[in-house]
């Protein structure tokens, strides 16, 4: 996990300031999110647990629009 932590501070950082701004915490995690996987791709880092199947752009989507 501490990949994911140190990717995902990496990416906050290169963002500029007013990426965010007027966005609901359900999007800057969607952004946030794609971002990591635009810049990293699907890896290790991005396995569903218990599953062999990766997390995708697609598939936060989809757990999103379940809730």
């Amino acid at each position: 996990m501490s990949i994911v932590k140190d990717r995902m501070f990496k990416i906050l950082n290169s963002l500029p300031e007013d990426y965010f701004d007027n966005k609901t915490y359900a999007e800057m995690i969607l952004l946030l999110m794609k971002e990591y996987l635009d810049k990293y791709g699907e890896d290790e880092t991005t396995l569903i647990p218990g599953t062999n199947q990766h997390f995708t752009f697609e598939t936060l989507k989809q757990t999103f629009n379940e809730n």
